[in-house]
């Protein structure tokens, strides 16, 4: 294991992530169903298009949001598994240590700065740019 903050304030900073990106899960889940179970109800028509055209906004900006929490949520899981596992702190892509200012910033990184350039500088170069699962890779 690299060079990080103590071990146990480590676990506890990661599984503050892991319960806040949960919860956050949770109330926009609770918040787009009600938002859906509000449109059906009115669904006789009593809505102009602007207000459809809003709503529907707004429910494409919440599952955005809730693929991002879900990445989000797989990194921490991943990252607890490599606390566990005793890796906590080594890039996935050139096994090198993570800095521990990036650590301390994003707990749950799993690449270095320079692996996590490089991917970045691949998908923006690639057809599609930015676009797709790939746009969301590892911290």
């Amino acid at each position: 294991m690299t060079t990080t903050p103590g071990t146990s304030e480590v676990r506890a900073r990661l599984e503050d992530e892991r319960q806040r990106i949960a919860a956050e899960i949770t109330v926009l889940i609770k918040a787009d169903r009600g938002s859906e179970a509000d449109r059906a109800g009115r669904s006789g028509g009593t809505s102009d298009v602007a207000e459809q055209a809003s709503e529907t906004f707004e429910h494409d900006n919440s599952l955005a949001l809730l693929r991002s929490l879900r990445v989000t949520q797989d990194q921490i899981e991943r990252a607890v598994a490599k606390f566990e596992q005793g890796t906590y702190g080594r890039c996935d892509e050139c096994g090198g240590p993570i800095a521990a200012e990036r650590l301390e910033a994003i707990p749950y990184a799993t690449l270095c700065i320079d692996c996590k350039g490089k991917g970045e500088r691949r998908r923006s170069a690639s057809p599609g740019g930015d676009r797709g699962p790939s746009s969301t890779a590892a911290a």
